[in-house]
């Protein structure tokens, strides 16, 4: 009922204000902050040197990129707050996962964390699992079926360097933990376990590098 009731709503609005519109629409084209997925083959996460990350006992995290796939100006007031509600909650719960001492800025003996949160369709009868099908993280013309159909799934990535060497870098797409609507906008409640399940993989990658 409630998919029913969220489709007929939303799809009534939007041929209004995208009447003539919709055929010009493309799905995004990027995702991500990875040029090249093929790396990450048999497993997500890619640890270049378990030692070196062991030598470091502080971590410089910035603040998450959203990747919104909606291009700024077409962004409404709901969504803007949205991607910065994702990044603070996503930000805050990295630093309290992480066993690391949370550093207020780079320093030379510090690792330095950047990290992204993106959305994909998924398609749970391919084998390929690093393949991406960038989704516009909110909801519009394209992406509304993936939403109502709950195949639409948090991306999240990030790397772990020091002085531009990649210590450790991974790649999820939470296929596990449904995005499932509330309402006809996405809000941070329906992404919180998505993002929270995000976080606990990446404390537990690289958690297991300390000593």
């Amino acid at each position: 009922m409630k998919k029913n009731v969220l489709l007929s709503g939303f799809i009534a609005s939007a041929m209004i204000i995208f009447s003539g519109c919709a055929s010009k629409m493309q799905a995004p084209q990027n995702s991500g902050f990875f040029e090249d997925y093929k790396e990450f083959k048999s497993g997500s996460n890619l640890l270049s040197d378990a030692d070196k990350l062991s030598q470091y006992k502080k971590v410089y995290i910035e603040d998450v990129t959203v990747i919104s796939a909606i291009s700024k100006e077409e962004q409404t007031d709901e969504q803007k707050k949205l991607y910065e509600e994702i990044s603070t909650y996503a930000t805050s719960s990295l630093k309290e996962a992480l066993k690391f001492k949370s550093s207020d800025k780079k320093t030379k003996d510090s690792l330095v964390m950047k990290s992204a949160l993106s959305a994909s369709e998924v398609h749970f009868d391919d084998n390929n699992w690093n393949q991406l099908s960038p989704l516009a993280l909110g909801i519009t013309v394209v992406s509304l079926n993936a939403y109502i159909d709950e195949s639409a799934r948090l991306v999240g990535e990030y790397t772990l360097d020091v002085k531009s060497e990649v210590i450790s870098k991974s790649l999820h797409i939470l296929k596990d933990t449904k995005i499932s609507l509330n309402d006809d906008f996405l809000t941070i409640n329906d992404l919180k376990n998505s993002i929270d399940a995000w976080v606990n993989i990446v404390a537990s990658e690289i958690n297991k590098g300390i000593k």
